[in-house]
Parts: C-alpha cells; structure tokens; sequence
C-alpha cells in the first residue's frame, strides 16, 4: 500500500512532530475505535440480517451522511444494491424519494449519533408514516445508529426492538466514517469493511514511526506558516470517483478549525476555508482565479491510477479535422492526466503552493489510511491554530432560534 505526498515546501516539521507524538500516545475516540474488532463484528451481524435484494435508504445529516457518501462513490461494488441518502430536509426531494421507492423491499438506515438531529428525526417520522400508509411494520425496516444510551432514537431502538448500532461516546461525527456510521453503509454496498479498517492502522502504524521528514508533517508545517496569509485550502480530486470524498474533508477540515476562541478562551476567530475543486472540469472555472486571483490558497491535488477501461481515440476519427488530429491515438485517461499536469505546472509557475496526494490504488485500504491521515492532518493543524478540533460551538446559535421557532 502505498500514498505518495509531495508537499509544495518542505517546513521545519519539529513542533509538528512533537504534536504527532503527543497524540499518538493518548489516542483520541476515532483512532481508537480502529482497534474494536467487535463493534466490526456487530456491523458484519447487523448486515446479514437485511435481504440482499433490498435498497438502503440512509437517513442523517452532516458527518451521519457524508463519509457514506464518499465510501459509497469511491469503492461501491456492483452489489445490485442501492444506497440511497438523504441528507437534507427539502420536501421535493425527501417526498419525491418515498414515493419512488418501493418500501416492501427498502431497509431504512437511520443515523444519529445524539439522537436528538432535529432533521433526521423529522425524516424518520416521515418515513415511519410512509411504511405504515403502504401496510409494512416499520419496526421490520428499520436499522438505528446512535449512542449507546441516551437520546430519543436510542430509546425508540430499545422501545420498538429495532436492530441498532453504537456510535462510541468519544467519536465525534465528522471523525466517525471508520465506525458504524461509515462501516454499516459501506458493507451494505459491497465495501470491505476489514480492507478499509486495515488501511487506517497500516497508516497510523506509520506514522507511529514518522520522523521530521514525513510528508505529513512537513504539510501541516508549511500550511501553519503559511496559514495567515492563505486562508483557503484548495481539495483538488482528478478522478470523479472521489469528488465527495472532497464533500467529507470539506466538514472535517471547517468544522475543526473554524473556532471563535482558543483553547485558552481568547477570541481569535481562527479557521481555514475548504473549496474542494473537480478536475479537470474546474479548470473551466476556477483555475483562472486561481492563477490570477489574490494569492492567499494552498493547493492539494489528489489523484489515483485509472483502472478501468480506458480506450484510445481511433487516428481516423481524430483526423475528421485538422485541429483534432492531436487526439488521434490517445485516450481520455491520457488527455487527463497531460491537463492535470499542465494545471500543476501553471500554478507553480505563479508561485502557488502546490502539494499533491497520488494513491497507488482506489480501493478500500488505501481510502481507509486517506481518511485517517485526513483526520491526523486536521488535528494537527488544529493544534498550530490552538483550537479545540472536537466541538463546534458556532452551529448551536442557530439551531437555539430554529428549535425556539418550532416550540422546542
């Protein structure tokens, strides 16, 4: 297994280093929860309770939703399954779903780590409704993951004997797609779930042994000196398979880092803006700020080898008129990876910032280290910022006017 990480500069890395270690030695809730070999079995239990021929409808919102997402479109096999998620509340789209669905065979995964995410509660009780209203028993159907033991979906799961999951208590959810909330979802659609796991702790093994040269550390080094005066971080995924997997980082790196004060309460409004950007079709639309644009964003590129079927355009067809004959022989493959590079080369040329993430392989191992050397990049960078990577004070002001408006 192999990650190749070439940083844009290379930084001094010592305090970083230290800061690695020190984590690495009091583990937080989401790289412990690699090691719990029985909530991977309780998953695997779960999962062969529901028909092979059944859709999934998956329920939550945020970090319940969007690692799922990023699993399903980067490693889904070709199961027959469908793994629908809703994670909004827009009545077009949520109705519009229940309609078409057929319910006799859909297995509804419902995902709350507090219990209490006032709109996947709201789709749960439109759900129920809509199983009852076409004659089915939701408590058949439905699948819960939550905490162990508090909130409203843990006590609903115990109630009406739903089969359900555990969140664990010190997992966060933007950091929870290496748990049952990730695990469940992506088993359901064919992902091996162990490959995955084995990914994170070859990863995290490594960096148990990284030294001042290790390209994370050198990363986060170079991002924190240059973190005042490039305050957006470029995700820049080349292949479209993992365009969500952008979506994921995109909550993981602004919810961590966004932080009004510091871990010794001083207001500081510190953070660190995500734009994750699609190539090649973004170099149509953002590349020209990029380029032109006020210098205050670091790039990161990330790619992955093409595997599947890649033909060469026919030299006749290419020769149908002369400024096409270029094409003759090459494949889109090839055509990608030229602009690809050509994009990297061009903002070097301006003196951006350019760093680039190239996995050997898509597959389940190398998405799996991807995601926790995601998560340790972040935590890190929290820790050049001296913020707290594990709350995320700011959205409670509006969900304090939404729940008074409401009558909660």
């Amino acid at each position: 297994m192999s990650i190749l990480w070439t940083p844009s500069c290379a930084g001094d890395g010592t305090v970083q280093l230290q800061q690695l270690q020190e984590i690495l030695s009091s583990p937080p809730g989401f790289i412990r929860s690699l090691d719990d070999d029985g909530a991977l079995q309780a998953v695997e239990e779960i999962a062969a309770t529901i028909p092979d021929e059944d859709s999934i409808l998956l329920l939550g919102i945020g970090g319940s939703a969007l690692g799922a997402r990023a699993l399903r479109d980067s490693l889904a096999c070709d199961t027959g399954r469908n793994l629908i998620i809703l994670d909004n509340i827009d009545p077009d789209t949520v109705e519009s779903q229940l309609s078409r669905l057929d319910l006799t065979r859909t297995s509804i995964l419902v995902i709350s780590k507090s219990g209490t995410t006032a709109e996947t509660s709201a789709q749960l009780l439109r759900s129920i409704a809509a199983l009852e209203a076409a004659g089915i028993d939701p408590d058949q159907k439905i699948i819960a993951v939550t905490d162990r033991e508090k909130g409203p979906l843990r006590a609903l799961a115990t109630e009406r004997n739903w089969r359900s999951l555990e969140v664990p208590s010190d997992v966060g959810g933007r950091y929870s797609v290496l748990t049952a909330v990730g695990w469940l979802p992506a088993l359901l659609v064919g992902i091996d779930i162990r490959d995955l796991v084995g990914g994170a702790r070859k990863c995290l093994e490594d960096l148990r042994h990284a030294g001042v040269d290790h390209a994370l550390i050198q990363w986060v080094s170079d991002w924190a000196q240059r973190s005042a005066s490039h305050k957006t971080v470029v995700l820049f995924p080349y292949r479209d398979r993992l365009r969500t997997f952008g979506d994921w980082f995109a909550q993981l790196w602004a919810e961590s880092l966004g932080k009004r004060r510091d871990l010794s309460g001083t207001e500081v409004w510190a953070g660190s803006t995500p734009l994750i950007a699609r190539g090649v079709t973004d170099q149509h639309s953002l590349v020209q700020l990029f380029m032109e644009g006020p210098d205050d964003k670091q790039y990161l590129f990330l790619d992955a080898p093409i595997e599947g079927a890649d033909p060469l355009i026919e030299d006749g067809l290419a020769d149908l008129h002369p400024d096409l004959e270029y094409l003759g022989g090459k494949s889109l493959g090839q055509l990608r990876n030229a602009e690809r590079e050509g994009t990297i080369a061009a903002l070097r040329w301006a003196g951006r910032p350019v760093s680039t993430i190239e996995l050997e392989k898509l597959d389940a191992a190398h998405l799996g280290a991807l995601m926790v050397l995601s998560e340790m990049m972040t935590v890190l960078a929290a820790a050049a910022l001296k913020v707290n990577p594990y709350d995320q004070p700011g959205v409670e002001a509006g969900k304090a006017v939404a729940f008074a408006r409401l009558g909660r």
